[in-house]
This record gives C-alpha cells, structure tokens and sequence, in this order.
C-alpha cells in the first residue's frame, strides 16, 4: 500500500496537468501514516522469505526511517515535484536492483531542479551502475573496489563534491530537492556498505569514508562562507552535515567490520538525528526563507536587512531554524555533534602518539567543521535579520499571515520533540538499528532507547538534552527578572532599523552601506585568522593559474606532435628501420 500511495505521488508531480488540488499534500499525509503504522509494529525476523513481486516491493524495516523524513518534507511543503516522490520510491524498496534504477532515474531530475551539478550526474551514473554490477558478482575481490563507485554515487546523489568553488557562486539556493538528494545518497550508502549482501567492507574504508566526510563537510563549509545569497549559505550547510553524515556511516561500517555493535548502532542513532532533527531544522529554514522571499524580495546578504524589525515572527523562526542547523545546545545539532564526538572516542586504536593521531584529526576536523556552521549561520543572520534594509523592497517587507507560517514551525516542534525526547524517534527506528548492528535474537539492555537521555557507545556518558533546556530557561529567567527590576525602557522615537542611529541624508536613505555587517566581513576575517588572508588566496590562485596554462600548453604540444607524426608516418618508418640496422651492424663489428 505505501509503494502504490508512493507511485502514485510520483505520477502526479510527472503529470500536474491532471492532479487534483491539495492532493500531494493528502497522499503525502496517507504515505506518513503507513509508514508510521508500518514503524510502530515490533520488527520482524531480517530476512523474510517472500516470492514473486511482494519480495521486490518490500518495505523493510532500515527503508523507513527515511521514507518517514520524505513523507514529513512532502507534507510541509507541499510541492507537487516528482523529485520527493521519486527519492521516496527508491529508498522505499529494499532490492538493491530497483534501487538502482531509481538513483540512476533520480540524477536526472535532481539535475533538473539544480541541486546537483552537471557534470555529477554522468559519475553518479556510472557509479550506480557499477556498485549494483559488484553486489551482483562473486568472490572477495568485489569488496575492495565497491566502496569507490557508492560513495561516488552516494556523493552524487547529495550534491557534494570536492571541488571548491563549485558552490559558492554558480550553485543553485537550496530546496526541498537538495533534501530529497540527502536523503537517498545517505541510504544509497548505508545500503551499499553495510546492509546488503556482499556489502559488507572492511574497516579500512570504515577509516577512508571518515576522511572523505571530513573533506566533503570542509569544502562544504567553504563554500557556505563564500556564498552570496542565503540560499546558498544553506546549501553549504547542508553539504557540511552530508559530509559529517557519511563520517558516521563511516563509523558503523567500523562498528560491524570490529565486531562492535553497540559502536554502530551508536553511530547510526546520530545519523538517524542528522536526518530526523536537523533534517526537519534545515526544512523549517527552507520554508521560512520562501517565506522571507515573497515579502523581502532578494535574498542576497547585500540586498536585504533590517528584517528583525519589519519581520519579527519570521525573524524570530529563521533564527530557531538555524540554532537547529547548528552545533548549538540543546539543538539537534548538538545532540549529533556529541554521539558522534563519543563515537569516535570508542574506536579502537593502537597504543602511543601514532595510534592516537588519526583520533585527534578527526577530532579537530568535527571541531572545525561544527565552528564553520556556526559562524555561517552568523553570517546569514548578520547580514539578513539585523542591521538596516538595503532596498526599498525590503524596507517594505511584512510578516506573512499567521497560517502561512504554521508549516516551519511544525517543522520546528517536531525537531524539538525529536531531540529532547529522543526515545521516541530512536523506539519508531529500533528496528533499523538493531539490523545495522547485526543484533539477532535477544537485543541487549545496552541496546534499547531511553526516552530521555542519549547514551555514549562506549559508555562514557549519557546526556539529557531536557536538562540543558532546563538549565538554560533558568538562566533566561534570571536575565528577564533582572532586566525587570532595573525598570529602563527605552522611548527614542526613531525607526526601529535606525538601531538609534543620526537621520541618514536624504541621497542615502537606508544609511552608509559601509557601515553595516557585509557578507565579506566574516569569510576575510577567517581567511586572515588562518594565517594568510589575502595574500595567501593570491598566491594559491597565481600558482592554479600557472598549473592550468602549464597543462595547456602540454597538451598543445601532444596535439602538434601527434599531428606532425602522422604527415611524416612514412619518413619516420624508413628513419626507425635506419637506425635499426646501424645498431644491429654497430654490434656485429
């Protein structure tokens, strides 16, 4: 029943022309319901022996959890794309053949709506092809080479790529399909290196998909500093939690590779977060931006500004939307953060300074990684909610009507919920977990969700994210009394944007531009405080530019030679035949 609501999903975004009004949004609420009635029931045995069509259609246990979070995205937005219906579809069945061709027909319309690169989408092709072609084989010799063409298609299907400017200024603003692509690149991997037979890899790709996510995540991050409109800072957001995502599939392909169930199944609990909390943070901000656009116009951060003042409400919910997003307590961001930070202090490793480096890198690069989103998110506050507009659009930007903005903040509670209590998510997906961990039979203690506390995979801690609400509504109680009893207000009658600032001239309405937070004032002060700045990007562009026009003129002169050496075939045959004699002559003497 979920497949057929989903087909039909699928045909009405191919076919808009003939769909019913409101009807995505009812077929996308029937597929969350099923697909919560399907999670709600005990997990069944592994391997469940079906013939005939049912064992090609069937929707296991590890399909659900992402058709739930494509179901939710569905039901927010709203949209009638055959992209959410199409990435739903492929996650829903478990057959790594129809999987197959749903992420090689996905590329294409994910390309369609920009969310992947052109040239990404013939490598993610062929990767698919490739990886289903290895599962498919026999003999060792397959899981050596497997995990180069799932993590290419896995990669593909994300949007990330390590290319750095990829994003910055050519990249599409982000969108329900960018999460759509998330989603079914991070199954793609899972499936692929884990769960399906013959997909099983070693611990060392285990330790390669940690490096390639940390690379993936930084470059991301990159590009999100780098970007100029909101949309694409988001975008790199999202590409900076794609890296950290295949960073903790990672780690459960180590988990099961050591014989370490409680380390995957920990791992992929944070990777279910990733997709559950701050998945639903990215798509509250998704909707809230849309929002900000209809009202405000541009969304590029020297366009706008100001909007704190003229959208308070939307304003106020950007603003919860990227505290998600971010590594912020109590947040789903923080709550993955952690798991992930105590996953990796779980790894086995070897004794001394040289067993201990590998540790510490990744490390500092989850660090770095979390740091970078936070001052991104800085960054798209700074330059779009505070501060003065910049256009008479934005100077004219209201709040919405209260209903418009009932959506994102579902979005929002529901991210909440996710993470403060997380038993309740952890319970609908225990059976994914359990499958992942390779736990069969009896599921140890250790194994089982609390309601509410997060539990360490090693044993080093647990946390209560209620516990830090608790704290910090206590502190923002005492600041609200204290502001209270000192009894000031302020009653300047001036513009609210002004910020109590002199009249502006009358040739500069919204004030000296100058004299605001700029998009570059946050990515120059990071390039200075690398060491370097300026100068240093300077120098690397002088020496890509003298690489790129070396490489040309190499290939120049390849061409012209090989051009030479075909008119002169002849003459260099009778040369070669020449010389071939002297030497057999000089040997003879």
């Amino acid at each position: 029943m979920l497949v057929l609501v989903l087909s039909v999903l699928l045909l009405d975004g191919l076919m808009p022309r003939f769909a019913v009004p409101q009807a995505a949004r009812a077929g996308w609420g029937l597929a969350l319901v099923l697909a919560l009635a399907m999670a709600v029931l005990p997990p069944g045995p592994a391997t469940v022996p079906e013939a005939g069509a049912m064992a090609l259609l069937r929707v296991d246990a590890l399909s659900l959890p992402f058709v739930l979070i494509l179901s939710v995205a569905g039901l927010a937005s709203g949209e009638r794309t055959p992209v959410l219906a199409g990435a739903a579809l492929t996650v829903g069945t478990g057959n790594p053949l129809l999987f197959a061709i749903g992420a090689a027909a996905l590329l294409p319309l994910l390309r369609s709506r920009g969310a992947v690169p052109r040239a990404v989408v013939g490598w993610g092709s062929v990767g698919v092809a490739v990886a289903t072609a290895l599962l498919a084989g026999s003999g060792g010799w397959r899981l050596i080479v497997l995990p180069v063409p799932a993590l290419v298609a896995a990669a593909a299907l994300m949007g990330l790529s390590l290319r750095p400017l990829s994003g910055a200024r050519h990249g599409a603003p982000v969108g329900v399909a960018h999460l759509a692509g998330m989603v079914a690149g991070l199954c793609l991997a899972v499936r692929m290196l884990v769960d399906w037979p013959g997909g099983a890899v070693g611990a060392f790709w285990g330790g390669a998909l940690v490096a390639v996510g940390l690379m993936l995540a930084l470059v991301a991050c990159g590009r999100a500093l780098g970007a100029r409109d909101a949309g694409r800072v988001m975008a790199g957001m999202l590409g900076g939690w794609g890296g950290l995502a295949l960073l903790l599939v990672g780690l459960v392909v180590t988990g099961r590779a050591d014989d370490l169930p409680l380390l995957a199944l920990g791992a992929f609990r944070a990777l279910m977060l990733l997709m559950g909390g701050v998945g639903l943070a990215f798509l509250a901000a998704i909707l809230t931006l849309a929002r900000i656009a209809e009202a405000a116009g541009s969304l590029g951060l020297m366009r706008a500004g100001g909007l704190a003042a003229l959208m308070p409400r939307t304003s106020g919910m950007l603003a919860l939307a990227l505290a998600g997003v971010c590594a912020l307590p109590p947040s789903g961001g923080f709550a993955v953060a952690w798991l992930l930070v105590q996953s990796l202090l779980a790894l086995p490793r070897a004794e001394g300074l040289a067993g201990a480096m590998p540790l510490l890198a990744s490390l500092a690069g989850v660090g770095l990684v979390c740091g970078l989103l936070i001052l991104a998110a800085v960054r798209l506050l700074s330059c779009l909610v505070l501060g003065r507009p910049r256009t008479p659009r934005a100077a004219g930007a209201t709040d919405p009507a209260t209903g418009r903005l009932a959506a994102p903040a579902a979005c929002l509670g529901g991210s909440a919920v996710m993470v403060l209590v997380p038993g309740i998510w952890l319970w609908l997906t225990r059976g994914a977990g359990w499958d992942i961990a390779g736990l069969r039979g009896t599921i140890p203690s250790g194994a089982r969700p609390d309601w509410l506390a997060l539990a360490a995979p090693g044993g080093g801690g647990v946390l209560y994210p209620i516990g830090i609400v608790a704290l910090l509504g206590l502190a923002g109680a005492g600041v609200l009394a204290l502001s209270r009893l000192a009894g000031t207000v302020a009653s300047r009658p001036v513009a609210a944007w002004t910020e109590g600032a002199p009249p502006s001239p009358p040739w500069m309405p919204f004030g000296e531009p100058a004299a605001q937070a700029g998009p570059a004032q946050f990515a120059g002060a990071l390039a200075w405080g690398l060491g370097g700045g300026v100068p240093l990007r300077r120098l690397a562009w002088r020496m890509a530019r003298r690489v790129r026009n070396a490489g040309r003129r190499m290939l120049a002169v390849t061409e012209g030679g090989v051009a030479w050496a075909s008119r002169h075939a002849m003459g260099l045959v009778l040369l070669w035949l020449a010389v071939a004699a002297l030497v057999r002559m000089w040997g003879h003497s």
